[in-house]
């Protein structure tokens, strides 16, 4: 077992300190999907991390992807063991998507998930902070804790 300075488990501090959002990025597809390489779509969740003004307290984990005929969602976790940190997250996450180069850039990822994307048109239609059930942040932040402590 890892410990801190006050010889605290790491694995403990991380408990009490750390915080989760839950988050998705929906993109409507018409006509319905054939077939998305989910790994494509998972590197967007990946790449905000690099974006501009990207909260440094804050990291994206957990990522998944949801799809139904004509729409994807890519659902992540954001954690932080600052609320600040995490509240700054939010509104950055909320004003990144105004931007029309983001959202042309990230529009064109989803495509070129496709096998066959020539005849398909993707609109980002949604970005959010999900409303998580409590059970569900707290398992969300028991993995990562574990994630981390394992690493």
């Amino acid at each position: 077992m890892l410990f801190n300075k006050e010889c605290e488990p790491i694995e403990e501090i991380h408990k009490k300190d750390l915080i989760a959002h839950k988050y998705a990025i929906q993109f409507d597809i018409h006509p319905e999907i054939s077939y998305l390489n989910h790994d494509v779509l998972i590197t967007i969740a990946d790449l905000l991390e690099l974006f501009h003004n990207f909260p440094n307290a804050v990291w994206i984990s957990q990522q998944s992807v949801d799809e139904g005929l004509d729409f994807c969602r890519i659902i992540f976790w954001a954690f932080s063991n600052s609320s600040d940190a995490l509240k700054a997250f939010g509104i950055w996450f909320q004003s990144l998507f105004r931007d029309a180069k983001v959202v042309e850039t990230l529009e064109r990822l989803v495509l070129y998930s496709f096998d066959e994307g020539e005849n398909v048109e993707v609109v980002l239609s949604d970005w959010t902070r999900v409303n998580a059930l409590a059970a569900d942040v707290v398992k969300a932040i028991r993995c990562e804790t574990k994630n981390s402590v394992d690493t």
